[in-house]
């Protein structure tokens, strides 16, 4: 939990209406995303974060030496204004939280006002034998001392018994929770007519005690908290249609603090992200509850508490293919590792590391449906790790689905944590995973979780600017082998990380020594974790080649004409595939090219190809690897020309006469040339790896090795 330094007052009001307005009671600078809780008597301030339930203190007193309730946040001047509960009047409060006594005519006598809101202007109080009262704050727009003037809006709500209100921004009516009953009422500000439009006894139980504080944000969901335990409700209150239909849930949102005097105020219009708060969230497809407007799995950054070695950094959502946390910012999934396999019906064994002593909870997809909901799929429960590695064991179940899965780990110094809600503390780590047959193993490149480069110069036959930016993917392989070392499975999984090039260009992949007919039909293709009606496999080939995209071009966003080449192009990652590869029964594995097989490109069928050719060969232009032969499809018409020296006699492909390839492939994370930087100008020791055949400058690629400035650098 972050504590901010409090503002402390000393100046006491009297009981007159008017006391000197102190200088320092200014509006807020913005329309602030925090919640605003007013605890205790005489009261506090706090800011909570909705999306962790974490709050800090904002101030001790406002200099009222009173205990303040019916508090809103009034956009228009951007001021909170309260009821003064002990002296029956009106107040506001600025950014530094003092606050100031205001003159209203027409308030009832002997009243004590407990609920209240904000909305265009208007100060709606609500007490259950009066009903509603309005005040137009719009006079103090050209005086601050003006005074107001109350007027009654006639409702029928004398019997709602409610610790708070809030105004819902998309439809502006009233929302309001019955202590005694927890059914949800709707008010029109308008008419005064008002509605029940949900129970929420089937969501979150019977009646325990009264929500002193809610809130809405700018997308219409309503949030609730409850004074006895702190938990925060949330109720997506934006369509009419499901208020209406009573199509509508409470789902436990967070935990936040308890008291038995709770007020709140929000600027309904703000975004729910705290525009102080760091949190970290989980990066498994949304289906598992991972964005936040799914309630995914969030905790609050900076408290100690994290998986691994790295504590995690912060992001504004949860990320869902093609990003990742890893991708987005620093690689801090470091906290988990398999020791062994999950085989199926086995027990594996688990790496957990820990910063300190804390709680972890933890999920398996076993049937791949695409959630964390079945029985059984809850494999850690509160388990309490010490500070440092700490080895756990996972049963398999015999009836677990082979294949690709994921799993979600939950670290903090509380317990009870689901797979989704917030929390104050610790870490989330969302991971892939692989479910095996019993007798298997697996076999990586370049590893279990690192990704190799490989970048294209797609200019072939011509050199051109030789900044190899034009075509850059990420990507990694696992094969799976059976009990006899024979490839069973292979699964290949990537994203584009850079596309410089003006030309259309495809990406692929050949499985060298395979036929196509030898590929099960089981085989798919993923884009942005969607599945592809067709699993890639080119159909007039021979050979088994899997076509990842026929045109990169389409996959880029309307942006920078230099996706993620040029410096100011820090543009997202967009595209991201995954190919996974059966064998039909019966098929010899042995003949397969080793990873990581041929990688290549070639020119979009139908699109402009290359300056300078006096025909279009279209799908028969490729690009390869050095020294890689090309598939049955490449037009051989081609090479030798203009600065191509190869020679399919002596086996020389796709290489000039100083031995510099169109492609290449590094097994790390690499930082590619800047747009229209020459390699050899950002990587100075690449000529000499390339003119002795890579006998020399064999980590001419390391970023120490680069000239500054002139290599792309992600800034997310």
């Amino acid at each position: 939990m972050r504590l901010s330094i409090p503002i402390l007052l000393t100046v006491l009001f009297g009981s007159s209406v008017h006391a000197e307005t102190p200088a320092s009671v200014e509006p807020f600078d913005t329309c602030p995303s925090k919640a605003f809780l007013f605890q205790s008597s005489p009261s506090k301030v706090y800011g909570v974060n909705l999306v962790t339930g974490g709050y800090s203190t904002l101030a001790e007193t406002t200099g009222l030496n009173t205990h303040i309730n019916a508090v809103g946040f009034n956009q228009s001047d951007r001021y909170i204004y309260g009821f003064d509960y002990d002296n029956e009047v009106v107040i506001r409060i600025g950014q530094n939280y003092v606050g100031e006594q205001l003159t209203v005519n027409g308030l009832p006598n002997n009243t004590k006002f407990i609920s209240g809101d904000v909305h265009d202007q208007i100060y709606y109080l609500h007490r259950r034998e009066l009903g509603i009262i309005k005040i137009d704050l719009s006079p103090l727009e050209s005086d601050p001392s003006a005074t107001l003037t109350a007027t009654t809006l006639d409702t029928d709500l004398n019997n709602l018994r409610t610790s708070d209100v809030a105004i819902n921004p998309i439809d502006g009516n009233l929302y309001a929770v019955n202590n005694n009953s927890y059914n949800l009422y709707r008010v029109d500000l308008e008419t005064g007519d008002s509605d029940m439009v949900y129970s929420l006894v089937a969501d979150i139980g019977p009646p325990s005690g009264g929500f002193g504080a809610v809130y809405f944000d700018v997308d219409g969901n309503f949030y609730i908290s409850r004074n006895d335990d702190g938990k925060i409700f949330r109720i997506d209150l934006s369509n009419e249609d499901d208020i209406d239909d009573k199509n509508l849930e409470a789902v436990l949102f967070a935990s936040g603090p308890i008291s038995g005097q709770n007020d709140g105020a929000r600027c309904a219009n703000a975004p729910i992200i705290d525009e102080d708060s760091t949190i970290d969230f989980g990066d498994a497809p949304d289906s598992y509850k991972t964005l936040l407007a799914s309630n995914g799995p969030r905790h609050e950054v900076d408290s100690g508490f994290y998986l691994g070695s790295i504590a995690p950094d912060s992001e504004g959502d949860g990320f869902t293919s093609p990003l990742d946390d890893n991708k987005a910012g620093l690689a801090d999934e470091d906290g988990v590792g398999f020791v062994t396999a999950l085989e199926v019906g086995n027990t594996s064994l688990v790496s957990v590391q820990a910063s300190t002593a804390g709680y972890l909870s933890a999920w398996i997809d076993w049937n791949q449906d695409g959630d964390f909901q079945d029985t059984g799929e809850k494999v850690f429960s509160d388990s309490l790790l010490t500070s440092g590695i700490n080895s756990l064991s996972i049963a398999v179940p015999a009836g677990a689905t082979i294949g690709s899965t994921w799993s979600r780990f939950r670290f903090s110094e509380a317990s009870g944590l689901d797979y989704f809600g917030g929390a104050t503390t610790g870490e989330v780590e969302d991971h892939p995973v692989t479910i095996m047959e019993n007798g298997s193993s697996l076999r990586y490149y370049p590893s279990e979780s690192g990704y190799a480069t490989i970048a294209f110069e797609d200019n072939w036959p011509k050199e051109g600017d030789y900044d190899l930016n034009d075509v850059v993917f990420k990507f990694r392989i696992t094969e799976t082998l059976d009990e006899n070392s024979a490839i069973t499975r292979v699964l290949i999984q990537g994203y584009l990380s850079a596309y410089g090039a003006g030309y259309h260009n495809g990406f692929a992949f050949r499985l060298g020594g395979i036929n196509r007919s030898d590929i099960s039909s089981a085989s798919t293709l993923t884009h942005n974790s969607v599945l592809q009606e067709s699993n890639g496999l080119e159909s007039d080939s021979n050979e088994a080649i899997f076509i990842v995209s026929d045109d990169l071009k389409q996959k880029l966003p309307a942006g920078c004409m230099y996706y993620r080449t040029a410096q100011h192009c820090q543009e997202a990652l967009v595209f991201e595939f995954e190919i996974d590869v059966y064998f039909n029964e019966g098929t010899d594995t042995s003949s397969l090219m080793t990873m990581p097989y041929d990688p290549f490109i070639f020119a979009t069928p139908g699109a402009y190809v290359r300056d300078g050719l006096w025909y279009n060969p279209g799908r028969g232009l490729e690009i390869h690897l050095a020294d890689q032969a090309p598939t049955e499809q490449f037009d051989t018409y081609w090479l030798g020309w203009w600065s191509d020296s190869s020679d399919p006699a002596t086996s020389r492909y796709f290489k000039t006469s100083s031995n510099h390839p169109w492609a290449l492939l590094i097994p790390d994370e690499w930082s590619w040339p800047r747009e229209h930087v020459d390699l050899v100008e950002a990587y100075p020791e690449f000529a000499g790896y390339a003119e002795s055949g890579g006998e020399n400058n064999l980590q001419w690629y390391l970023l120490e090795k680069a000239t500054e400035n002139k290599y792309y650098l992600s800034e997310e």
